[in-house]
């Protein structure tokens, strides 16, 4: 039924019919040349047609059928020779049906023959020029506001249709913003995460280390140093094996704490290069974007900490570009440096073809980058792409060396 409720099926049949019951009793109830019995069987023939044309589907046998009641029509009206009656209200019955059921052009062409067919048989029964004439303009008129009626229900309809298509399309759109959103949400909180994990990790090794080494060699001089008076009052040798064999562990214990302080500022320096692969890991875990890390060029590992945040930052932001506006499979961050500056590539397969448009996103990673010292710049790569340079001074890394070494 094409999405009409049955209410509206049925009364789309109903209303037709009493049109042609009322008209049948009309016309019986007048004396006519036409047989009642033939009337009333045209007319039946007629009612059963309205219920049926609407479940023919295909648009040949449909025009058969119209074709069928047409030869119908005109053979009652030969036989009943009227030029006024029951016949010719079938006929514009069935012009106005055929203007709502066929497609435009073929309901145009079937209304033609019909008046033609009616010009013919008025000429044969001797009909009057003024009768003809009038004939014709009724029916010219009939067509042309029935079939406005159609073109104006149909164009409604489509208004409809294309209103309802714009307002599910809305919606669609609205939740996929929604969703990413908060899949850029998650991602950042996940990146967070990573670098939280990464720092609780390298804690937790460095107080097992602690605890195990310095602990155990710091318990043993407590308990020499307890038991130092009972000897001095014993042995005076004793005594002093006793204090060199504590004084030898204190220096053990001393060496270790500074062996432990070396690799914690170590671990912290490389809390930026575990973070910035926990980074991409989310990322590829969570939006299919295959991104790859090639630190070859990397020969020194010591980061300040503004460097590793300014790095882990930039990236971030440029990876969440790339998920929401470049329609990319593929993105590749090369990092590299030499004595006194860090060098950050990130390019991507995606749409950009060299117009670019400062957001906000753009705007805050060259404002970082310019904040540590630095500078960021964006090209476009050949054939698509975008590629993203960051240059950071590394002053501050070398500085912290030298203070460590002294």
């Amino acid at each position: 039924m094409n999405g009409q409720t049955p209410a509206r099926h049925y009364y789309k049949k109903l209303v037709p019919s009493l049109i042609l019951i009322l008209n049948c009793i009309q016309f019986l109830s007048h004396p006519t040349k036409a047989d009642p019995i033939l009337l009333a069987f045209v007319f039946a023939v007629y009612l059963a047609f309205i219920w049926i044309i609407p479940n023919v589907a295909s648009t040949a046998v449909s025009l058969s059928i119209f074709i069928g009641l047409w030869l119908l029509t005109d053979f009652f009206w030969a036989v009943s020779g009227q030029e006024q009656g029951a016949a010719y209200f079938l006929i514009v019955f069935l012009m106005i049906y055929a203007a709502f059921r066929l497609p435009s052009r073929l309901s145009l062409i079937f209304t033609a023959c019909l008046i033609g067919g009616n010009i013919l048989l008025l000429s044969s029964q001797g009909g009057s020029l003024n009768t003809i004439i009038s004939n014709i303009s009724i029916m010219i008129g009939l067509y042309v506001f029935f079939s406005s009626m159609r073109f104006r229900r149909e164009a409604r309809k489509e208004a409809e249709r294309n209103h309802a298509e714009l307002a599910k399309m809305h919606v669609q759109l609205e939740h996929a913003h929604k969703e990413l959103q908060k899949a850029h949400a998650e991602l950042q909180e996940a990146s967070v995460l990573s670098l939280r994990y990464a720092v609780l990790e390298e804690r937790t090794r460095i107080a097992r280390d602690i605890h195990d080494s310095i602990g155990h060699e710091l318990t043993s001089v407590i308990v020499q140093l307890q038991s130092l008076p009972y000897i001095l009052k014993s042995s005076k040798e004793d005594s002093e094996k006793v204090i060199q064999n504590v004084l030898s562990v204190a220096r053990e214990s001393l060496q270790e704490v500074r062996s432990v302080v070396h690799q914690m500022g170590r671990s912290e320096s490389m809390v930026g290069l575990t973070a910035l692969r926990g980074l991409i890991h989310q990322v590829e875990e969570r939006s299919g974007l295959h991104v790859s890390l090639d630190t070859a060029g990397l020969s020194e590992e010591s980061w300040p900490p503004n460097v590793s945040e300014t790095i882990y930052r930039i990236l971030q932001e440029a990876l969440t570009n790339i998920i929401r506006h470049a329609d990319a499979s593929h993105a590749a961050a090369v990092i590299s440096n030499d004595k006194s500056h860090l060098y950050v590539t990130i390019t991507d397969d995606g749409l950009f073809t060299g117009i670019l448009t400062y957001g906000f996103g753009l705007t805050g990673m060259k404002e970082r980058a310019e904040k540590a010292g630095g500078s960021l710049t964006f090209s476009a790569v050949q054939p698509s792409g975008l590629k993203i340079e960051l240059s950071l001074p590394l002053m501050t890394t070398n500085k912290e060396q030298k203070d460590e070494q002294r």
